[in-house]
């Protein structure tokens, strides 16, 4: 049944279900009332409402009209035709879900919420959505549970809570929560809920119920844009479209950041990003078809996800800095470029010679910023992926093979270090017995000791140990061969050891 509801300012409604609810703004409603600053004027407390429209047709002469719902369920909120702009609608600690969408709405603001399935916010200038677990108090709704024939709430808390922002003008999504959180230890003070118990404990198995999916996108259109995403913990995170303004996302741990279509003109800042591991399946950043050269990437911890997908975008002159990467190549495997990264087994063609092409952008990006420690790993990185292209030719093939074993692609100096020891004594001991001078049934000299060194200088004559008359075709081999494969392996040492003094 539809009720029809006309407020009057600083009308107060509690303890009310409705099945239908229309709520009309009307002008000659708020005549002759005074504006009170800080005072909600329209204000619905405890109520249950199935389904909410909120309609307003004309222009209302009131400095400002602020709605709230507070401890509320509302089924499907919406709103109707919008003409005044002046209109500011608040749910705090309420359950709720719906689509709002008008342009004229001054604000919406979504505070310590949970949501029964969705809320599609479409066009409107102002979204705030803050939240701290420790002050969302579930239990205090038991009625709206039952209601709802929900014998346990933890199966709301389990439910995914999915946003979908559709070009905000300025967007804040932002919690208080603190280190003390963590503890499990909420404390309640409502003295009303006379069911419950005064200093129930939310449980942290509780908390990480929560799964939070923020999906933004954005057009060409609001110039000035600030989006401000901070210190939440979100199960998903996704951004499309081209935002002209400041984007910034700091402190948060994600679960999964989806980046589609993303091509931002403005300012855009990813500071202090951690994957979310609680309850999470599988971690993921998904960047596809995206051009990322204006985004800044700090303290972005990539190698601490489970998966990466990098597909037809560009990042080459985005921004890198104090980023974490993995270190070996077995672990970059996880670098994907497929087009969908729910499905990694769906490879491209070419996808070595596309994972090649990722660690050459991300080695060009880290370069930019001076960033030689990891820029050196990626380029030793796109060396092994380049070697798994079926096009590359065995000669390149067995280049690129000697590289890694001998010195890492330019990393090691301990691994050319080892292969010169090596080879080194094995080839001297070789010429020794070449010319008789080991493993024979003659006393041991100690001054072949001393001439290893002369025979480790690659300048070294060849009779600098015995006269040429007694050096056979088998000693002047294998001094040859010798020479070869050290001078290979000193260069490599050399070149390794110069890594970070390289242009």
């Amino acid at each position: 049944m539809l009720e029809i509801i006309n407020p009057k300012p600083y009308s107060t409604t509690k303890n009310k279900d409705y099945d239908e609810l229309k709520i009309i703004l009307r002008n000659k409603d708020f005549i002759g009332s005074t504006f009170t600053p800080g005072k909600m004027v329209v204000y619905f407390d405890f109520c249950f409402i199935h389904s909410l429209i909120i309609e307003n047709d004309e222009d209302i002469e009131f400095e400002e009209i602020s709605i709230m719902f507070n401890n509320c369920f509302i089924g499907d909120f919406q709103f109707g035709k919008i003409i005044t702009q002046n209109i500011s609608i608040s749910i705090h600690s309420s359950l709720f879900s719906g689509r709002v969408e008008a342009s004229n709405l001054k604000s919406f603001s979504i505070s310590n919420c949970l949501l029964d399935s969705s809320i599609f916010l479409i066009g409107i200038p102002r979204v705030d959505i803050t939240y701290t677990t420790e002050n969302i108090f579930p239990y205090l709704w038991k009625r709206f549970f039952k209601k709802m024939h929900e014998v346990d709430y933890k199966l709301i808390l389990a439910k995914k809570q999915r946003y979908h922002i559709d070009n905000p003008i300025n967007l804040r999504i932002t919690s208080s929560r603190k280190a003390e959180d963590k503890t499990g230890i909420y404390r309640l003070r409502y003295n009303q809920a006379k069911d419950f118990k005064i200093g129930y404990k939310l449980s942290r198995d509780e908390e990480d119920l929560f799964k939070t999916q923020i999906n933004v996108s954005y057009n060409s259109e609001s110039a000035g844009a600030q989006t401000s995403i901070d210190n939440v913990s979100l199960y998903s995170l996704s951004l499309s479209g081209h935002p002209i303004g400041k984007v910034s996302v700091e402190n948060t741990t994600i679960g999964n950041l989806y980046l589609s279509e993303f091509s931002p003109k403005g300012e855009v800042g990813f500071y202090n990003i951690n994957p979310r591991k609680e309850n999470q399946e599988e971690t993921k950043i998904s960047i596809h078809k995206s051009n990322l050269d204006k985004v800044w990437f700090d303290n972005v911890y990539f190698g601490d996800f489970d998966r990466l997908s990098f597909y037809r975008s560009k990042f080459s002159s985005a921004s890198f800095t104090s980023c974490s990467f993995p270190e070996e190549y077995k672990t970059y495997e996880k670098f994907s470029p497929v087009e969908n990264i729910h499905y990694p087994e769906n490879r491209t063609i070419n996808h070595h010679k596309d994972q090649y092409e990722i660690f050459l952008q991300l080695k060009k990006a880290l370069e930019s910023t001076g960033n030689s420690y990891e820029a050196q790993k990626l380029q030793a990185i796109s060396h092994t992926a380049l070697n798994k292209v079926p096009t590359i030719t065995p000669a390149d093939k067995v280049i690129l093979f000697l590289n890694r074993i001998s010195n890492n692609h330019g990393l090691s100096i301990e691994e050319p270090f080892y292969w010169f020891l090596g080879i080194s004594i094995s080839f001297y001991l070789l010429y020794l017995w070449s010319l008789g001078l080991a493993f024979q049934f003659t006393k041991f000299d100690p001054n072949l000791i001393g001439y290893y060194f002369s025979f480790i200088d690659i300048t070294h004559r060849s009779d600098f140990l015995v006269n040429k008359d007694k050096l056979s075709g088998w000693s002047l081999t294998i001094d040859s061969i010798h020479k070869f494969l050290i001078g290979y392996l000193i260069y490599q040492f050399v070149a390794a050891f110069r890594k970070y003094g390289k242009k």
